[in-house]
């Protein structure tokens, strides 16, 4: 893990400049989560002295992610405006809100099991195949000051 404060915030953009960058040996890709053992994010650009991280809530971003202590999973989307859901989750699969969301290591992404949110919402209709929900990510980012950057996993 490598220890990095937040120098900027663009929450308009859901992402965030962290002081390390490529001398420290950062990588684009890599993943990002609070002090907490919350998901942030992943390293977007890397510049020599800073990076920019790509918060999980930004559009760009997808994951394989479950539910905790559940057999049931699914793609994690971001939809901007620190919004999340997580979709493509089978009918079949009893789900509620307050469950909480975390990370699974399908696709090499982010490692598994770490805190991504708490469903707030489940949308189900007859005519889906697949239920969806909405959840409300886990770290304030107007309280953080530093994160993590996971260098290996």
């Amino acid at each position: 893990l490598e220890l990095a404060q937040i120098t900027g915030k663009d929450v308009s953009q859901d992402s965030i400049l962290v002081d390390k960058g490529s001398q420290n040996g950062i990588l684009k890709g890599f993943p990002v989560m609070t002090p907490q053992k919350i998901l942030l994010g992943r390293i977007g650009e890397v510049y020599e002295n800073f990076s920019e991280v790509i918060l999980i809530s930004n559009k760009d971003s997808s994951f394989s992610a479950e539910i905790q202590d559940k057999d049931a999973s699914g793609i994690v989307k971001g939809e901007g405006n620190s919004r999340l859901y997580l979709d493509l989750i089978p009918k079949n699969k009893e789900i509620s809100k307050g469950e909480f969301v975390i990370t699974t290591a399908l696709g090499g992404i982010f490692p598994k099991g770490i805190l991504v949110g708490e469903i707030t919402e489940v949308e189900k209709t007859d005519i889906q195949p697949f239920q969806t929900a909405e959840i409300k990510p886990s770290f304030k980012i107007d309280e953080l000051d530093s994160v993590f950057i996971i260098k290996h996993f």
